[in-house]
């Protein structure tokens, strides 16, 4: 494993309980040092991907969408709702942010395993929310089935959607570029 591999995904796992159990005490400063130090790492032009900056714009959008709408089916309610109780709170926009920035980077094995990563998906996101829930960072106000029909059964398409839009077509992994990394030919 490369220090490049390490230090993104260590940072990407660091992400999940700085911004929740942040979000749990209304501690929305850990969240934005990690993320922030992920994203100073990966958009770095000796990191950075030719894809990162649109994986950012995508994952922004669709997590704002995703997440505003449980907020507005009823489903859920997150702690620390700034800017508005009715939209996707920021702590939960900051682990879309480090979501983006793997894609490209340490989990980039996994644009070819479209299937498995709906599996991962639909197991998983549900388990995310669960475990938001007992640090306190979420409130499931709906019965639990419909939090994990609808968590899971979204996660399992938006998932390998992602991993399916970071590809760029000429190799199905990524960018043409050696290791898919943009450098300034000009170095």
């Amino acid at each position: 494993m490369t220090r490049a591999f390490l230090v993104n995904q260590g940072l990407f796992q660091l992400a999940w309980p700085a911004c929740v159990i942040g979000a749990a005490h209304e501690i929305y400063w850990t969240g934005l040092l990690v993320v922030g130090a992920l994203v100073v790492w990966q958009l770095n032009r000796h990191n950075r991907h030719a894809l990162d900056y649109r994986m950012l714009l995508v994952c922004l959008g669709l997590g704002f969408v995703l997440d505003t709408l449980w907020i507005q089916l009823g489903l859920l309610e997150f702690a620390m709702p700034w800017p508005s109780a009715h939209f996707a709170p920021f702590w939960i926009m900051l682990l879309w942010v480090s979501v983006a920035l793997v894609i490209n980077h340490s989990l980039a094995a996994f644009k070819n395993r479209l299937v498995l990563l709906a599996v991962a998906g639909g197991i998983g996101s549900p388990f995310s929310y669960f475990a938001g829930s007992r640090f306190g960072a979420v409130e499931w106000l709906a019965p639990a089935w419909q939090v994990i029909l609808a968590t899971g059964l979204s996660w399992a398409i938006v998932l390998p959607l992602l991993f399916w839009l970071a590809r760029d077509g000429n190799d199905g992994l990524g960018s043409s570029r050696p290791n898919g990394i943009v450098t300034n030919e000009s170095d």
